[in-house]
């Protein structure tokens, strides 16, 4: 906490991306300004589910770094995704202690986005999960995941930076979006093509918000990578640290 304020943490969507969250989450626990309250988007919510599972962020990125990316995901050729997704989902039920969300160690909030509604939902109980897969579920790539009759995909396509469920309950609240929008060079390919239009389309919806954090942290130095390069997470994780701690540093002086 700063001067006794609570603190919530929202982490952004980003795939493999997203190690840099745990960065972000181990330089905060060095400051001694860990969070209360955790909401996440994608990679973004498997980053804070297994935080408020009580691992430190050095224990997850050697967990999700012991299994390699086919562990996780393998071609599936069905019809509603490209991918099947039910390594990851192993993944997740063998390491993560609690069931339910709400029996998570601090209130956390998991977005996903309702194709039926169109619109984003944030989940702070039921499946945990079942209820990150949902959040994690690309459209046309994973296929979506029914919860409640509905189908549920990536929370990055209605929201990629759950600000949203913090509000009125954190009195500073922190986001980290490890996708910020920089040049960068693309290959002619249907992958690398697909990942950026994916990338441009989430951050569209940042641009219209209606209400900023008190500190947004933006990993420039993240840039270029693909979304599922599994090999460069303790280099997503040191960039996610060096720029918390800059941008840290210089909030809590003020």
């Amino acid at each position: 906490m700063k001067d006794g304020k609570t603190i919530g943490l929202a982490l952004s969507g980003g795939a493999a991306k997203g190690f840099a969250h745990l960065g972000v989450l181990q330089a905060m626990d060095e400051l001694g300004y860990s969070p209360d309250y955790l909401s996440g988007t994608s990679a973004g919510a498997i980053a804070a589910a297994f935080y408020a599972d009580g691992y430190t962020p050095k224990e997850i990125l050697q967990i999700l770094c012991s299994y390699k990316l086919m562990n996780f995901i393998r071609p599936g050729w069905i019809k509603t995704g490209l991918m099947r997704t039910s390594g990851f989902y192993r993944i997740l039920t063998t390491h993560l202690h609690a069931e339910r969300i709400e029996d998570l160690k601090m209130p956390t909030w998991i977005c996903m986005t309702n194709l039926n509604t169109g619109k984003a939902e944030y989940h702070n109980n039921g499946s945990l999960a079942r209820k990150i897969l949902a959040s994690c579920s690309i459209p046309v790539m994973f296929k979506p995941v029914t919860i409640n009759n509905q189908l549920m995909v990536d929370g990055g396509v209605c929201d990629n930076l759950p600000v949203a469920p913090l509000i009125g309950k954190a009195e500073i609240i922190i986001a980290v979006n490890v996708n910020p929008i920089l040049y960068q060079e693309i290959k002619p390919g249907l992958r690398s093509i697909a990942e950026r239009v994916f990338q441009l389309s989430v951050n569209n919806h940042l641009n219209n918000r209606n209400f900023l954090p008190d500190l947004l942290i933006e990993p420039e130095k993240i840039n270029g990578s693909g979304y599922f390069s599994l090999g460069s997470a303790p280099e997503y994780f040191n960039i996610g640290y060096e720029s918390a701690l800059n941008s840290l540093n210089n909030f809590l002086q003020k």
